[in-house]
């Protein structure tokens, strides 16, 4: 039972962390900080479509993560 309480801790944690880490990639992409569309090699029409999909999978992926991290206060 021990096994499975800290390997949901950790599950949880890393996904809320890709999460939050695609959420911040999207930001970093629409204002174009270190010119991330260049490095990617992005043209400007595609920006809108890549954030969404970013900001759903972060979202997505943070809730996920915070369910995980419930479950094992609950266990």
């Amino acid at each position: 039972m021990r096994v499975k309480r800290a390997l949901v801790a950790i599950v949880g944690v890393a996904q809320g962390a890709i999460g939050v880490l695609a959420v911040i990639f999207a930001y970093m992409l629409y204002h174009n900080f270190f010119n991330v569309q260049g490095l990617v090699s992005m043209s400007e029409e595609n920006v809108p479509i890549y954030m969404l999909l970013l900001f759903v999978f972060g979202f997505i992926s943070i809730i996920s993560g915070l369910f995980l991290i419930h479950e094992r206060l609950e266990l």
